[in-house]
């Protein structure tokens, strides 16, 4: 897994260079404890806990890469599962890694908890990206409850945020919420319509800079109930939208006078190491084949 995502990180670096700016809120903690720098004040890494919980607003498809970036700084790139829409699964190469199926979720996170490894559990509580119908499906589910729609974010469900809670509280505190606004997208664009992963690899058509607003809550903190549940979550994107409202006036996630970090994404070990890790790996594959056609 560890050379998978550090070929994912790869291809971003060279078919799509991008950098992030990160923001992080007061909750965060002190920010220098948060980062890593070289002698040369470089950002060069983040401090992030070894097993949490991370939600996100869901722009685009290609979310999940950069958020996977995101984790590559942290190093953790190797701990993180995604729980994303069963179609997903079928994204050429990287797709067929990602799909976490839901019968097993309880049994995967019962089982990460007992072995206590590394894990970053990443969910879209949105469920899909923004489109015509499903903005018109979250505008429709508002006025059917009496509540007010999002504008640039859908309207979250909660049932699978508050079933990974239960399951890993006893076993993980935080909740790290990513709220994500992309470079080259307005207010009236629909994301998904100008980043598409094939756009952004195929079509040298990528965004430049990748915002990623940071905040964390621990988990003991959110109540349990059900509907209480429910209206932290819808709290917490209702707060999403506001920042997303910023983003596109502003261009930027916080006021001028808190600072942001830029951190392009690239591979902490040379593009060299990574080749040889792959040029070691073909034979093994070649033999594999053999055996599965033999079989």
């Amino acid at each position: 897994m560890r050379t998978w995502s550090q070929s994912l990180i790869a291809i971003v670096e060279y078919f799509a260079p991008t950098q992030f700016i990160l923001s992080f809120d007061e909750n965060c903690g002190p920010v220098e404890d948060i980062l890593q720098l070289d002698d040369s004040k470089n950002v060069i890494g983040l401090n992030f806990p070894e097993r949490m919980i991370a939600i996100a607003n869901h722009q685009i498809y290609a979310d999940w890469i950069y958020i996977w970036c995101l984790a590559h700084l942290a190093d953790k790139h190797d701990a993180i599962k995604i729980i994303l829409k069963k179609s997903l699964e079928y994204l050429p190469i990287y797709g067929t890694k990602l799909e976490f199926d839901k019968d097993n979720i309880i049994n995967n996170l019962q089982r990460s908890k007992k072995n206590k490894l590394p894990m970053w559990l990443v969910l879209f509580p949105e469920g899909t990206v923004i489109s015509e119908s499903t903005r018109k499906k979250s505008k429709d589910y508002a006025e059917r409850m009496n509540m007010q729609d999002n504008r640039y974010t859908l309207l979250p469900r909660s049932t699978g945020l508050r079933l990974c809670t239960t399951v890993l509280k006893d076993n993980v505190e935080y909740i790290y919420d990513f709220t994500i606004g992309y470079s080259g997208i307005t207010s009236t664009d629909i994301p998904e319509e100008v980043h598409t992963i094939q756009s952004i690899f195929f079509f040298n058509r990528y965004p430049k800079q990748v915002h990623v607003h940071i905040r964390k809550y621990r988990i003991d903190s959110i109540p349990d109930e059900s509907k209480l549940f429910d209206q932290w979550v819808l709290a917490r994107w209702k707060e999403k939208d506001e920042l997303m409202t910023r983003f596109y006036e502003t261009n930027s996630f916080v006021t001028k006078d808190v600072a942001t970090i830029n951190v392009p994404i690239k591979l902490k070990n040379s593009i060299l190491e990574l080749a040889q890790i792959w040029i070691f790996l073909v034979p093994y594959l070649y033999l594999l084949k053999m055996v599965i056609a033999r079989n």
